[in-house]
């Protein structure tokens, strides 16, 4: 029973050890993190983080790190009002790439596209 009880605190010990640490790849960075922070205090709702240049709008993650073809830090994409819009867009992630100036539908899944920006670090 013991070695049971010293089996199931080990294997606890292990699995949770280091969890709270994140990787230099997941970091955000402390201005990106500062203007997501300001984005949820004006009612904007993160969506996905995506790649800043626009030939790279097509990738996306729902967490932090680097833009996988140019290594470019990638940018949380957020709901927001229409007077503040870059672009109005599908909220899916796998359809980030759909963009588009004005409202619409997603031609992929007929989704409202809704009025969304870049939060760019100042």
């Amino acid at each position: 029973m013991k070695y049971l009880m010293f089996i199931c605190a080990m294997t606890v010990l292990i699995n949770c050890g280091g969890k709270d640490q994140v990787p230099a790849s997941k970091q955000v960075a402390p201005a990106v993190a500062q203007e997501t922070t300001a984005a949820a205090e004006k009612g904007e709702r993160l969506i996905y983080y995506t790649c800043p240049m626009p030939e790279h709008k097509h990738v996306h993650s729902m967490e932090p790190g680097n833009c996988p073809e140019c290594g470019m830090q990638l940018v949380p994409a957020v709901v927001t009002t229409p007077e503040q819009a870059e672009f109005y867009g599908c909220p899916m992630e796998i359809h980030s790439h759909v963009r588009q100036a004005g409202p619409g539908r997603c031609p992929e899944c007929k989704m409202k596209l809704e009025p969304m920006r870049l939060v760019k670090p100042s």
